[in-house]
């Protein structure tokens, strides 16, 4: 029996890359949160916690074309409490028009 292979595309986030040093120098500068106390805002906010794998990829390739401001510092990455709030009303804005 010939063993098949699949190509499976992957999905693009249509959110732009951000520059890089920006956005670690705000999140650094801001009210900082490791992604576990970021969880547990948002679940204090919605009454469900997103996975930390969902917040990593809110991070690393958006979400409706919007990205979470975060950072990697050492093994876990980072982001805030304004970062949060910015995701937030952006992918508000966007829900809305």
């Amino acid at each position: 029996m010939q063993k098949r292979t699949i190509a499976v595309k992957q999905k693009q986030s249509t959110a732009p890359k951000p520059n890089v040093q920006d956005v670690v120098s705000r999140v650094l500068s801001e009210s900082v949160l490791t992604i576990s106390q970021a969880r547990a805002e948002l679940g204090n906010i919605s009454g469900d916690r997103p996975d930390k794998s969902t917040m990593i990829r809110w991070i690393t390739r958006g979400a409706s074309g919007v990205r979470l401001d975060g950072c990697k510092v050492s093994r876990d990455w980072v982001t805030s409490t304004e970062a949060l709030n910015r995701f937030i009303v952006a992918r508000t804005q966007k829900a809305l028009n």
